[in-house]
């Protein structure tokens, strides 16, 4: 019975969550087109701030709120009612999905792509919501299968976001502060999956600076935005494998970077000659 009730709280504190979003979502499509207005310098930097610009952020905070507020509803909830914190990895995947959602409703066009776009963004939040919940425990038998799809989810995101960046033509300091949240997030939760929570902060401090160099200077070669996308979320992938081999660095711990490496190349061969 007691199962029951904790499923159908879960159910209804799931929809509840998205339904929330979706019609803040709907609300960036209701809001007036901003008309281009003088910033502030600061040492020569100028800075256009505007409301619109931190709705993400805040649709942001909202999610992850939803999100504590969701996995409290888990059958094992008394294992974290000590240690709220011990959620943050958890939290971490959806906010970040609802950020690249809210920021890609914002820079497209008002029309039947723009609710393609919603309708999409909906969908992945709500399965990394049902995925995160199914991997709270890290025993589970689920673990080893849902981990996987997170982590695909996670980099499938990221590659949109920088697509998206790319065409945007934002100035690069906006750029890189939005890929340095963004590979931060993705990698702290890649490399908290593939290690069961033992990965260290150092690695994920690493793998987001080194990747935000990467999206700085491929900024001015004259790439397409897909070859820019592609570049900086494989080159993301491929240090969040080397960051979490342990131990001596054998032939075979080096496969998947050397495999994800040789896809990229591929498929930026065919990009270009697209």
């Amino acid at each position: 019975m007691n199962d029951q009730n904790s499923e159908n709280r879960y159910l209804n504190r799931l929809s509840i969550l998205l339904a929330t979003l979706a019609t803040f979502f709907i609300t960036l499509y209701l809001m007036p087109d901003e008309t281009v207005k003088p910033g502030s310098s600061i040492l020569g930097f100028t800075l256009r701030i505007s409301p619109l610009s931190l709705v993400p952020l805040m649709l942001m905070l909202l999610c992850a709120g939803g999100s504590f507020w969701l996995f409290a509803t888990h059958p094992d909830r008394d294992k974290f009612k000590s240690t709220p914190w011990s959620l943050t990895p958890h939290v971490v995947l959806p906010s970040l999905a609802t950020m690249i959602t809210s920021t890609m409703l914002t820079q497209l066009g008002k029309n039947l792509a723009w609710w393609a776009a919603l309708s999409f963004g909906l969908i992945i939040i709500g399965i990394i919501l049902i995925a995160e919940y199914h991997v709270l425990t890290p025993g589970d038998e689920s673990y080893r299968v849902v981990a996987p799809v997170l982590i695909s989810l996670a980099f499938g995101l990221f590659l949109a976001f920088t697509i998206s960046l790319a065409t945007s033509q934002l100035r690069l300091y906006t750029l890189i502060a939005l890929i340095l949240i963004a590979a931060g997030f993705v990698s702290f939760r890649t490399v908290h999956l593939r290690t069961m929570g033992t990965g260290g902060i150092a690695k994920v401090f690493f793998c987001g600076l080194l990747c935000t160099e990467m999206a700085a200077s491929f900024h001015y070669l004259f790439l397409k935005p897909v070859q820019y996308g592609l570049l900086i979320s494989g080159g993301l992938y491929v240090l969040t494998s080397l960051v979490v081999i342990e131990g001596p660095m054998t032939f075979r711990k080096w496969i998947e970077p050397l495999v994800m490496t040789t896809l990229l190349a591929i498929l930026l061969v065919a990009v270009s000659l697209s």
